[in-house]
């Protein structure tokens, strides 16, 4: 099931961190004043202290898991960008050593057969992963599972008659086996994101954080008001990068398959 935050990222990248923000500043104030509603000045401003401490201390816990939710998921998403990098350069190099290989007879069904796998990546998988819609459990797109297996039955078949093609056809299987290794590592980043649990202890956290604000007695409410704007800002912001980053495929500066984009070029498909 596609997250609810995902389909922020269908929509134009400004309008997406305008609503998100809106929405969060919008629901902090609203508790702020909702807190202001049920707690009066007279009642919260002896409890100034004591409120102060306890804000100190949630805030600092929360700003430190934020912190670790930020990085875990900025690390994730560069690993993603890597293993599609790894992957479109091991497709490069099978491509050119079966350019190289001296029997055409066997190489050329493999090169036709490596072509449809990387039209059906680039036509059918990556589609189906930028816009969250699987085929199957383990793969976005059942036909380019398919051909890919097709490639692997064809360069099985391939008997090397001599030493230099004995030495090209283990660069082959090298290449082949590595090309298949960061697909799947490709297809594990596209699913693996931040868990709706997770998820919650993000936005009601803030939330919490925010309506803290609410617990302190203030002699003059528009500066209650400009610190909750401000502070769930802040934290919507955070928010906004955290759903970025958390589907590095998705939305208009998702990871595309620029790499083979280049090979179709380079081998004219």
């Amino acid at each position: 099931m596609m997250s609810t935050f995902s389909y922020l990222l269908f929509m134009p990248q400004w309008l997406s961190v305008l609503l998100l923000l809106g929405l969060f500043v919008a629901c902090g104030i609203g508790l702020v004043l909702l807190l202001r509603w049920l707690l009066p000045d007279s009642v919260l401003q002896p409890q100034n202290d004591a409120a102060g401490f306890v804000f100190g201390a949630v805030s600092a816990i929360y700003g430190i898991m934020l912190a670790f939710i930020v990085i875990n998921v900025w690390v994730q998403s560069d690993n993603a960008a890597s293993t599609v990098e790894h992957e479109t350069s091991a497709a490069l190099t099978l491509y050119r050593d079966l350019s190289a290989y001296p029997n055409r007879a066997e190489a050329t069904e493999a090169l036709a057969l490596l072509r449809g796998v990387t039209l059906s990546i680039v036509k059918e998988e990556f589609p189906a992963i930028q816009a969250m819609k699987w085929d199957a459990k383990t793969q976005a797109s059942l036909a380019t599972q398919h051909a890919f297996n097709r490639l692997w039955d064809e360069i099985r078949q391939i008997t090397p008659q001599n030493l230099q093609e004995q030495s090209l056809f283990n660069e082959i299987l090298t290449n082949m086996n590595t090309f298949a290794q960061f697909r799947v590592k490709r297809l594990l980043h596209a699913r693996t994101g931040l868990s709706g649990s997770l998820w919650a202890v993000v936005v009601l956290g803030g939330l919490i954080t925010i309506g803290f604000i609410g617990l302190f007695g203030y002699e003059r409410e528009p500066v209650r008001m400009v610190h909750a704007s401000v502070l769930s800002f802040v934290l919507g912001g955070a928010i906004c990068v955290i759903m970025s980053l958390n589907f590095p495929f998705v939305g208009n500066s998702g990871i595309g398959p620029d790499g083979y984009d280049y090979l179709i070029k380079l081998a004219e498909w």
